[in-house]
């Protein structure tokens, strides 16, 4: 039976790292698979950006400090980079209710770990267009997720630590029950992440001196 594709695209990597018997092939097919609506998510945020970079340089004025700016910023962006996945996500459902006249029951555990993991994600994007590698921010965040998943999987003992297993259900104790990486854990770590992104992009912007001169830079 075709394998579901909310589970070929969303849930990961399926090996067991603690078997001795990986099929590194696979693992790198799987990989890519999770790679794809990453990719995606990422572009389609980009160009979010950019209009948004466009449209500031004209309404600037409205906001009386920099925290205004950045919070409008970060909600409006965040919740663009949600539906999106979210459409994504109900794409994919949709497919595997046509394909296979059912939804898989691991479909919402799914969904809560990879859309928790992508706004983690798509925060860290936010954060990056606020400096200069801007236009690396897509290439170091898939390469960020590749490394750390690659890390994690060959070294169990700090895979609980690595950004690039946590947004995955089939690394997590709710698929390997025994060596998973924990769900609470890595969720609490995610949100924390969230947070201090958030906090961190505004203190940023006020020594910075940039919000509203933000952007400036590349329109001259």
């Amino acid at each position: 039976m075709e394998q579901s594709m909310v589970l070929k695209f969303f849930g990961g990597v399926s090996q067991d790292a603690a078997s001795l018997a990986v099929d590194f092939d696979k693992v790198f097919r799987e990989l890519a698979g999770w790679f794809l609506p990453i990719g995606i998510c990422l572009l389609a945020e980009g160009l979010w950006l950019e209009k948004w970079r466009k449209m500031e340089l004209l309404a600037s004025y409205r906001y009386v400090t920099v925290k205004k700016w950045w919070r409008r910023k970060f909600i409006r962006i965040l919740r663009n980079g949600v539906l999106m996945a979210a459409v994504m996500f109900i794409t994919a459902m949709a497919a595997d209710i046509v394909n296979h006249g059912e939804l898989s029951d691991k479909s919402c555990k799914v969904f809560f770990l990879w859309i928790t993991h992508m706004i983690m994600t798509m925060a860290f994007f936010l954060m990056l267009d606020l400096t200069r590698v801007r236009k690396f921010a897509p290439a170091i965040l898939l390469l960020l997720e590749g490394g750390t998943f690659l890390m994690g999987f060959s070294n169990m003992r700090i895979a609980r630590f690595m950004y690039g297993m946590w947004g995955m259900y089939f690394q997590s104790e709710w698929y390997f029950q025994e060596t998973g990486v924990s769900v609470l854990s890595s969720l609490l770590i995610e949100m924390t992440l969230i947070v201090l992104v958030y906090l961190t992009g505004g203190i940023f912007l006020g020594r910075e001196g940039k919000g509203f001169s933000y952007g400036r830079d590349d329109q001259n």
